[in-house]
């Protein structure tokens, strides 16, 4: 079987309206990251992603959504984690996999320098305290 050559079209910078508007019917507005809503995000929130590397279009996401998905990928890059979008794929699934395991705390400690909220609040007025 001989595999299906895609050919894809470059876009114009004034086709970016009609292109976001096509990736949100398609989606039915849902930001395929985050699974929210975009009906009620203004129109400057909602970028289109793409790969940097190829160009290729992926999706219509909220703006930071997708600063989330890039951050996320060049900081697995920068660590060696992903040298391909298959390492990065495997490191991010293993990431899941740990928080899904400590959603149920797995040790008997609390790191030396946590504060709860109460105690948080408790320094705060003890600073604010203090400077007067």
């Amino acid at each position: 079987m001989v595999a299906k050559v895609r050919t894809f079209v470059k876009m114009k910078q004034a086709e970016i309206p009609k292109v976001r508007k096509e990736l949100l019917e398609k989606q039915d507005w849902i930001c395929p990251v985050c699974g929210q809503s975009m009906k009620s995000t203004l129109t400057r929130n909602i970028v289109i992603d793409h790969d940097h590397k190829t160009g290729v279009v992926r999706a219509a996401l909220h703006r930071g959504c997708n600063k989330a998905e890039g951050s996320v990928m060049q900081t697995l890059q920068r660590w060696g984690k992903a040298k391909n979008l298959h390492e990065a794929l495997k490191t991010a699934e293993r990431l899941v996999m740990f928080w899904k395991l400590h959603e149920t705390p797995q040790t008997g400690y609390i790191y030396y320098n946590h504060k709860t909220p109460e105690q948080k609040q408790e320094a705060a007025k003890k600073k604010r305290r203090k400077k007067k």
